[in-house]
């Protein structure tokens, strides 16, 4: 293998200090969407802006679904405390699905202001804090009765449990062990925020989402034949009650809106749903 001149290894290395010690800047050429996106860590090129934003993911709809044989064998062997129908959605939803790129999957982004916290540790408690009460603020304006799991163990991802809360609410089709939303934290990491995440501070705690397996996320799931559930209601309810240094992303296909599959991505952000348009047609 050929040495790297001593001069090219300078450089390189000097880029690479760059890169890690600078927060993407905004590129007035890309969407806002796709701007927070990428300073989230969502870098493959998949995704993209077009014209009207319903042609922004190459691969279309082929995000990854388990297999019916797979679901089955949720009741074969249920979470502990859960009930088979409540662990059949779980397995039933993105949260258990790592695909190879991070816009494939839903993802949770967040800077929160280093000033909130003093470690780590803390920030992720504060993290958690923060979806559970976005989650109960939600339930409580569009009526629905939620519910936290807390005797019940799940998988860990990065050392911290999934977390899971039971919807119900007979108007939307949801009743016992019909509806879930669940949701983990990865161990936040300092970092610098990028000057356009609304409410940051220049030092962040961040959830990023390009590790393969140890990112952040919130998916919500309907069983049964009729989806009536208003998920992109419900997201962007959630995303209103989260600090505004948070932004929650989901792929083609995962946002079910009148019972239909939206077949373009989406990024939430302080209750607004944004669409990864070309910058001339937003």
């Amino acid at each position: 293998m050929k040495r790297l001149a001593p001069l090219t290894t300078a450089i390189l290395a000097a880029a690479l200090v760059g890169c890690a010690a600078t927060p993407r800047a905004y590129n007035p050429e890309e969407s806002r969407a796709l701007n927070l996106a990428r300073a989230g860590g969502i870098y493959d090129m998949d995704l993209r802006d077009s014209g009207d934003g319903s042609r922004s993911y190459s691969k279309g709809m082929l995000v990854p679904l388990l297999d019916l044989a797979s679901l089955a064998t949720s009741f074969d062997a249920p979470l502990r405390h859960l009930s088979g129908s409540l662990t059949f959605l779980f397995n039933a939803t993105d949260i258990v699905i790592t695909p190879d790129n991070p816009s494939a999957r839903p993802s949770l982004m967040g800077w929160m202001p280093a000033s909130m916290a003093t470690s780590e540790a803390q920030a992720y408690e504060q993290y958690v804090d923060l979806v559970d009460q976005a989650i109960r603020l939600a339930a409580n304006d569009m009526a629905l009765s939620a519910t936290k799991l807390s005797n019940v163990e799940t998988p860990e991802i990065d050392g911290h449990p999934l977390v899971l809360w039971s919807i119900e609410s007979a108007e939307h089709g949801c009743g016992v062990n019909q509806c879930v939303a669940a949701y983990n934290i990865k161990t936040p990491n300092r970092w610098k925020s990028p000057a356009y995440v609304e409410g940051a501070e220049p030092e962040s705690y961040n959830i990023a989402a390009n590790h393969p397996e140890n990112y952040s996320r919130l998916v919500f799931r309907q069983s049964g034949e009729q989806l009536s559930f208003p998920v992109d209601e419900f997201y962007r309810t959630v995303s209103g009650a989260l600090p505004s240094w948070m932004v929650v992303y989901f792929p083609p296909g995962t946002i079910i809106q009148d019972g239909e599959p939206l077949p373009y991505p989406v990024l939430y952000e302080q209750g607004q749903r944004l669409m990864f348009k070309e910058p001339d047609h937003e």
